[in-house]
Protein backbone atom coordinates (compact mmCIF):
# COMPACT_ATOMS: atom_id res chain seq x y z
CA UNK A 1 0.00 0.00 0.00
CA UNK A 2 1.45 3.18 -1.03
CA UNK A 3 2.29 5.62 2.25
CA UNK A 4 0.63 8.64 2.43
CA UNK A 5 -0.69 11.50 5.04
CA UNK A 6 -4.18 9.88 5.11
CA UNK A 7 -2.91 6.17 5.62
CA UNK A 8 0.37 6.33 7.52
CA UNK A 9 -1.61 5.97 10.87
CA UNK A 10 -4.58 3.23 9.17
CA UNK A 11 -4.91 -0.13 11.12
CA UNK A 12 -3.55 -2.49 8.54
CA UNK A 13 -6.51 -4.60 9.41
CA UNK A 14 -9.69 -1.83 9.71
CA UNK A 15 -7.77 0.60 7.19
CA UNK A 16 -9.45 3.37 9.78
CA UNK A 17 -7.43 5.58 11.00
CA UNK A 18 -5.80 4.85 14.42
CA UNK A 19 -6.45 7.94 16.51
CA UNK A 20 -3.78 9.23 19.01
CA UNK A 21 -4.38 8.02 22.54
CA UNK A 22 -5.16 10.39 25.76
CA UNK A 23 -3.89 8.80 28.61
CA UNK A 24 -5.61 11.88 30.61
CA UNK A 25 -9.15 11.29 29.95
CA UNK A 26 -11.37 13.34 32.72
CA UNK A 27 -12.44 16.81 32.58
CA UNK A 28 -11.64 17.37 35.95
CA UNK A 29 -10.07 15.59 38.89
CA UNK A 30 -6.46 14.72 39.19
CA UNK A 31 -5.14 11.52 37.00
CA UNK A 32 -2.43 8.87 36.66
CA UNK A 33 -1.22 7.37 33.69
CA UNK A 34 1.74 5.18 32.57
CA UNK A 35 4.09 6.55 30.22
CA UNK A 36 6.72 4.60 29.15
CA UNK A 37 8.68 3.50 31.92
CA UNK A 38 7.13 6.94 33.82
CA UNK A 39 4.30 7.29 36.47
CA UNK A 40 2.60 10.23 35.69
CA UNK A 41 0.22 12.10 37.70
CA UNK A 42 -1.74 15.56 36.62
CA UNK A 43 -3.33 17.57 39.71
CA UNK A 44 -6.98 18.56 38.70
CA UNK A 45 -5.61 22.37 38.33
CA UNK A 46 -4.81 22.03 35.08
CA UNK A 47 -7.00 22.34 32.22
CA UNK A 48 -7.48 19.67 29.08
CA UNK A 49 -4.73 21.87 26.86
CA UNK A 50 -2.56 21.46 29.90
CA UNK A 51 -2.87 17.84 30.38
CA UNK A 52 -2.87 17.41 26.96
CA UNK A 53 0.80 19.04 26.65
CA UNK A 54 2.35 17.00 29.53
CA UNK A 55 1.19 13.68 27.70
CA UNK A 56 2.90 15.25 24.50
CA UNK A 57 5.89 15.86 26.21
CA UNK A 58 6.23 12.87 28.26
CA UNK A 59 5.61 10.28 24.99
CA UNK A 60 7.69 12.21 22.78
CA UNK A 61 10.78 12.16 24.93
CA UNK A 62 9.84 8.68 25.40
CA UNK A 63 10.09 8.03 21.93
CA UNK A 64 12.59 9.53 20.67
CA UNK A 65 15.10 8.67 23.65
CA UNK A 66 13.91 4.52 23.08
CA UNK A 67 15.12 5.56 19.08
CA UNK A 68 18.23 6.56 20.23
CA UNK A 69 19.55 4.21 22.45
CA UNK A 70 19.79 0.16 22.65
CA UNK A 71 18.46 -2.18 24.70
CA UNK A 72 21.98 -3.18 25.93
CA UNK A 73 23.03 0.57 27.06
CA UNK A 74 21.36 0.67 30.15
CA UNK A 75 19.48 3.66 31.35
CA UNK A 76 22.10 6.49 31.73
CA UNK A 77 21.97 7.48 28.03
CA UNK A 78 18.10 6.68 27.98
CA UNK A 79 17.44 9.46 30.58
CA UNK A 80 20.16 11.96 29.05
CA UNK A 81 18.35 11.80 25.79
CA UNK A 82 14.81 12.25 27.46
CA UNK A 83 15.52 15.30 29.15
CA UNK A 84 17.54 16.77 26.29
CA UNK A 85 14.51 16.38 24.05
CA UNK A 86 12.13 17.56 27.04
CA UNK A 87 14.46 20.60 27.24
CA UNK A 88 13.98 21.26 23.62
CA UNK A 89 10.28 20.91 23.14
CA UNK A 90 9.26 23.62 25.24
CA UNK A 91 10.35 23.09 28.72
CA UNK A 92 12.85 24.97 30.66
CA UNK A 93 14.61 23.28 33.40
CA UNK A 94 15.07 24.95 37.07
CA UNK A 95 16.67 21.73 38.79
CA UNK A 96 18.94 18.83 36.79
CA UNK A 97 20.95 16.79 39.11
CA UNK A 98 21.86 13.28 40.01
CA UNK A 99 22.60 11.72 43.09
CA UNK A 100 23.62 7.89 44.54
CA UNK A 101 20.95 6.17 46.97
CA UNK A 102 21.66 4.11 49.92
CA UNK A 103 19.61 1.33 51.55
CA UNK A 104 20.71 3.10 54.73
CA UNK A 105 18.63 5.95 53.98
CA UNK A 106 15.15 4.84 53.71
CA UNK A 107 13.19 4.70 56.64
CA UNK A 108 10.55 2.10 56.16
CA UNK A 109 10.81 -1.76 55.43
CA UNK A 110 12.04 -2.35 52.00
CA UNK A 111 11.00 -5.30 50.53
CA UNK A 112 11.21 -4.70 46.78
CA UNK A 113 12.49 -1.90 44.44
CA UNK A 114 8.75 -0.47 44.49
CA UNK A 115 9.11 -0.38 48.00
CA UNK A 116 12.02 1.75 47.81
CA UNK A 117 10.82 4.25 45.04
CA UNK A 118 7.71 4.80 47.49
CA UNK A 119 9.92 5.88 50.30
CA UNK A 120 12.06 7.82 48.77
CA UNK A 121 8.93 9.47 47.05
CA UNK A 122 7.59 9.59 50.56
CA UNK A 123 10.07 11.89 52.31
CA UNK A 124 11.04 13.90 48.88
CA UNK A 125 10.34 17.28 49.92
CA UNK A 126 9.80 18.08 45.79
CA UNK A 127 6.85 16.75 46.12
CA UNK A 128 3.54 17.90 47.77
CA UNK A 129 1.51 15.45 49.65
CA UNK A 130 -1.53 15.26 47.22
CA UNK A 131 1.49 14.46 44.63
CA UNK A 132 3.02 11.61 46.64
CA UNK A 133 -0.25 9.95 47.38
CA UNK A 134 -1.43 9.85 43.63
CA UNK A 135 2.33 8.47 42.85
CA UNK A 136 2.11 6.03 45.20
CA UNK A 137 -1.51 4.84 44.43
CA UNK A 138 -0.52 4.59 40.72
CA UNK A 139 2.23 2.60 42.03
CA UNK A 140 0.68 0.03 43.60
CA UNK A 141 -2.04 -0.09 40.94
CA UNK A 142 0.65 -1.32 38.42
CA UNK A 143 2.12 -3.46 40.58
CA UNK A 144 -1.07 -5.36 41.69
CA UNK A 145 -2.36 -5.71 38.32
CA UNK A 146 -0.77 -8.32 35.90
CA UNK A 147 -1.29 -6.48 32.55
CA UNK A 148 -0.41 -3.28 34.02
CA UNK A 149 2.75 -4.59 35.41
CA UNK A 150 3.60 -6.40 32.27
CA UNK A 151 3.03 -3.34 30.02
CA UNK A 152 5.15 -1.02 32.71
CA UNK A 153 7.72 -3.53 32.39
CA UNK A 154 8.39 -3.35 28.72
CA UNK A 155 9.95 -0.22 29.79
CA UNK A 156 11.47 -0.36 33.14
CA UNK A 157 14.25 -3.44 32.69
CA UNK A 158 17.15 -4.10 31.08
CA UNK A 159 17.97 -7.61 32.52
CA UNK A 160 20.41 -6.52 35.42
CA UNK A 161 19.41 -2.80 34.79
CA UNK A 162 16.65 -1.04 36.08
CA UNK A 163 14.65 2.35 35.90
CA UNK A 164 11.38 3.71 36.59
CA UNK A 165 10.83 7.36 36.22
CA UNK A 166 7.94 9.68 38.68
CA UNK A 167 6.54 12.76 37.07
CA UNK A 168 3.82 14.91 38.29
CA UNK A 169 1.93 18.32 37.06
CA UNK A 170 0.52 20.80 38.23
CA UNK A 171 -0.33 24.97 37.43
CA UNK A 172 1.33 26.99 40.28
CA UNK A 173 0.85 31.06 39.71
CA UNK A 174 -0.48 30.47 36.41
CA UNK A 175 2.59 28.06 35.05
CA UNK A 176 2.63 24.98 34.05
CA UNK A 177 5.41 22.88 35.99
CA UNK A 178 6.68 19.56 35.74
CA UNK A 179 9.01 17.39 38.91
CA UNK A 180 10.34 14.56 37.77
CA UNK A 181 12.48 11.60 39.45
CA UNK A 182 14.46 9.22 37.44
CA UNK A 183 15.04 6.35 39.50
CA UNK A 184 18.14 3.45 38.57
CA UNK A 185 19.44 0.27 39.23
CA UNK A 186 22.22 -1.47 38.63
CA UNK A 187 22.44 -5.15 40.49
CA UNK A 188 24.41 -8.00 40.47
CA UNK A 189 22.28 -10.36 38.84
CA UNK A 190 18.72 -10.16 36.20
CA UNK A 191 16.28 -8.77 37.57
CA UNK A 192 12.64 -10.35 36.16
CA UNK A 193 10.70 -7.34 37.34
CA UNK A 194 11.56 -4.10 39.38
CA UNK A 195 7.92 -3.62 41.15
CA UNK A 196 7.62 -6.98 42.77
CA UNK A 197 11.42 -8.66 42.58
CA UNK A 198 12.23 -9.26 46.04
CA UNK A 199 15.56 -7.20 46.73
CA UNK A 200 16.94 -9.69 49.69
CA UNK A 201 19.45 -11.36 47.87
CA UNK A 202 20.20 -8.89 45.41
CA UNK A 203 23.19 -6.55 45.44
CA UNK A 204 22.42 -3.07 44.21
CA UNK A 205 23.86 -0.21 43.42
CA UNK A 206 21.19 3.06 43.05
CA UNK A 207 21.47 6.51 41.71
CA UNK A 208 18.52 9.20 41.22
CA UNK A 209 17.65 12.30 38.87
CA UNK A 210 15.72 14.74 39.83
CA UNK A 211 14.28 17.62 37.40
CA UNK A 212 12.12 20.28 37.75
CA UNK A 213 11.17 22.15 34.70
CA UNK A 214 8.66 25.07 33.57
CA UNK A 215 6.72 25.45 30.69
CA UNK A 216 7.34 27.42 27.79
CA UNK A 217 4.60 28.08 26.68
CA UNK A 218 5.16 29.66 23.06
CA UNK A 219 7.33 26.76 21.71
CA UNK A 220 5.22 24.12 23.00
CA UNK A 221 2.29 25.60 21.28
CA UNK A 222 4.76 26.25 18.41
CA UNK A 223 5.76 22.85 18.13
CA UNK A 224 1.99 20.94 19.18
CA UNK A 225 0.78 19.95 15.73
CA UNK A 226 4.17 18.64 14.85
CA UNK A 227 4.57 16.63 17.83
CA UNK A 228 1.10 15.27 17.82
CA UNK A 229 1.33 14.28 13.81
CA UNK A 230 4.68 12.22 14.40
CA UNK A 231 2.75 10.91 17.81
CA UNK A 232 0.23 9.39 16.05
CA UNK A 233 2.45 6.74 14.20
CA UNK A 234 3.37 5.51 17.41
CA UNK A 235 -0.23 5.78 19.59
CA UNK A 236 -0.61 3.51 21.91
CA UNK A 237 2.47 1.90 22.02
CA UNK A 238 3.75 3.98 25.52
CA UNK A 239 0.48 4.91 27.38
CA UNK A 240 -1.76 2.92 29.99
CA UNK A 241 -4.07 4.94 31.50
CA UNK A 242 -4.38 4.05 35.35
CA UNK A 243 -7.81 4.32 37.21
CA UNK A 244 -7.26 6.03 40.09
Amino acid sequence: MQVTLDNINQDPLTGRRKLHINPFGRSSGPEAAIIGGTVSTVLDNLTEQNKRDVANSLEYATHVAHQKTAEDEGYERFWEEYMDCLFRIGWDKTRNEWSNLSLTDTTSDIKTFCDYVIDNIRNDPLYTQEEKDLIIQGLEIIRSQTSKREFFRKFTVRKSRGSLGICTASVENDVLKLHFSAFMFSCDADVEDYLTTSIAHITFDAKKGIVAAHADQETIDQLRAQIEEELEQVSGDYIDRIDI
